[in-house]
């Protein structure tokens, strides 16, 4: 990468972070406190080398930078710029900063200076050793460069919080687009659209993301007490956009409080969490930690009840039917019962090729035969599916969009994504009613949108010769039938496919899944094995065994 930042245009940061502040405005004025609106204007009225140097400051990895260290190349008046954002306050001297960060500043010689008596610790012990002991005074009297500390990045935290919808991306993207290594599509982004409606949201935004970081610290850092004290610190009355941010957070804390022991709190965390794997992982606590067999029985049934996705009933199944020996027979449920794996198996033993993908050497096998042979793995049928449904993927939905570089909407892996578009997708499905609409709608899209960014479309593994193989081989019930799953978890669902799609000489087509010696199917594999079966989509597994 940074060697394809150097053919970027000199000063590209600084036009990205311009484009950062007026998109924000513009979209955001009547959210934004005086604050932060006068930021914008202030940072406007900067000269342009002042403007380069405080970009390339706030955006580094600080808080301090030693004068020293500060040289760039487009910025021959470095000292000037310096003197302008000092005057105009967007730099200080950081003599308030606290002594820990300051003395991180010095190299290990400059340490050993402060106090020589410690010669023989190494860094870390030395700066402990210090800490404690030296005064602002002495650091600042025994430094022979100055001290910077860019200012306001708290109003550049809520810029960057607005436009990009979150606190952990940065201006890659920008770097992406320019480049055009990943161009993006032309999406609506207005006002009415907007996730962030009001200030309150934005609050709330913020202070989860304090809350994140400073989680994150403590999985780290491994620190126990800090974890134990996450779950006061919940905020509630959450946005529902926010709070699917907090159940990631909040599975992240209590995964690391089972990995340390501490189960009754990860319990409880999990017991505040709406999605992801957290009524799994409060079962397996409550059978395996705390001897709680019955309550995790009735846990499973509740799954049973009402399962989140194809994985959870799956494993409430197995896990419950594990559980039956343990509970008191008068609270043993009926429980369903998975159908067996059923999948027509074909077996080649073939002659090893060192370096060579055991799914290409089953290509090459059926090729020789006759057939045409493609490894597609998940990009075949995704690729399809996401041009057919490339404008409602991108429909604007409010809430959904916050910048122009994003790959889908925010909510695409929610049950929101298929809720907030029923009706269009409903009149999708019936616009598709044969294979020579789907083939029409396809081939346009790919034509028209080549190379964007699409969730779902991976251009290096599908070609126009692929597609028509398809669209002469296969139903369009066959289709419609993968396109529902999809719908139904898009998340879950997008991967699992089959490796190779086959067109055999006779006609028709097969999707085969390749298993090399000691490979086993996955449990996404499975189900998606089972799914064909059901839909009367042909499929097999190829078990290969080497000569």
């Amino acid at each position: 990468m940074n060697a394809l930042v150097a053919d970027l245009p000199i000063g590209y940061y600084r036009d990205n972070f311009v484009f950062l502040l007026k998109f924000v405005v513009d979209r955001y004025a009547d959210l934004l406190n005086q604050t932060e609106s006068d930021y914008a204007a202030r940072f406007e009225g900067l000269s342009l080398p002042a403007q380069r140097l405080y970009v390339r400051l706030a955006l580094r990895k600080g808080p301090l930078f030693r004068s020293d260290k500060i040289a760039y190349a487009e910025i021959p008046q470095r000292d000037a710029a310096i003197e302008e954002l000092i005057r105009c306050g967007f730099l200080d001297g950081g003599v308030d900063e606290d002594l820990d960060i300051l003395l991180k500043l010095l190299l290990k010689s400059e340490l050993l200076r402060l106090r020589p008596s410690c010669h023989g610790l190494n860094r870390e012990a030395l700066l402990a050793e210090l800490v404690p002991t030296v005064s602002r005074d002495e650091f600042f009297t025994s430094i022979d460069f100055q001290v910077y500390r860019p200012r306001h990045l708290d109003t550049l935290r809520v810029f960057r919080l607005l436009f990009f919808g979150n606190l952990h991306q940065n201006f890659t993207e920008f770097v992406l687009n320019d480049l055009g290594i990943q161009p993006y599509e032309n999406y609506a982004i207005d006002r009415l659209s907007r996730f962030f409606d009001r200030r309150e949201k934005i609050e709330q935004a913020l202070a989860l993301g304090s809350l994140g970081e400073q989680a994150d610290a403590w999985i780290l850092a491994k620190d126990i007490e800090g974890l134990r004290s996450y779950q006061a610190l919940l905020p509630v009355g959450l946005d529902p956009g926010l709070q699917r941010r907090l159940d990631k957070m909040n599975n992240r804390v209590a995964r690391q409080l089972e990995r340390q022991q501490a189960h009754e709190a990860a319990l409880s965390l999990y017991q505040h969490t709406a999605s992801g794997a957290a009524r799994e992982r409060s079962a397996r606590i409550l059978a395996a930690h705390l001897g709680r067999v019955d309550a995790a029985m009735s846990l499973c049934e509740r799954i049973l009840a009402a399962p989140a996705h194809e994985a959870e009933f799956e494993f409430a199944v197995g896990f419950a039917a594990r559980l039956q020996k343990k509970v008191e027979s008068r609270n043993r449920p009926e429980l369903p019962v998975l159908p067996l794996p059923d999948y027509p198996v074909q077996r080649l033993s073939l002659d090893r090729q060192p370096g060579k993908r055991v799914e290409l050497a089953v290509v090459e096998d059926f090729e020789c035969a006759g057939d045409q042979a493609y490894y597609v793995e998940n990009s075949l049928f995704n690729g399809i599916f996401g041009l057919a449904y490339w404008d409602i993927i991108f429909a604007p939905v409010q809430g959904v969009f916050f910048h122009p570089f994003q790959r889908g909407p925010a909510d695409l892996y929610t049950p929101a994504f298929a809720s907030a578009r029923t009706k269009a997708l409903q009149l999708r499905r019936q616009e598709l009613g044969s294979v020579a609409d789907l083939r029409a709608r396809v081939l346009a899209v790919a034509e028209q949108k080549s190379g964007l960014a699409n969730p779902f479309v991976s251009w290096g593994y599908i070609s126009v010769e692929l597609f028509e193989c398809c669209f002469e081989r296969i139903p369009i019930g066959h289709f419609q039938a993968i396109f529902d799953r999809l719908l139904v978890d898009p998340h879950a669902n997008r991967s699992g496919f089959p490796d190779l799609i086959i067109f055999p000489a006779s006609g028709s087509y097969l999707l085969a899944e390749v298993k090399g010696p000691n490979d086993k199917l996955q449990a996404n594999q499975i189900r998606w094995l089972r799914y064909f079966a059901a839909a009367q989509i042909p499929h097999r597994l190829v078990n290969v065994e080497w000569h």
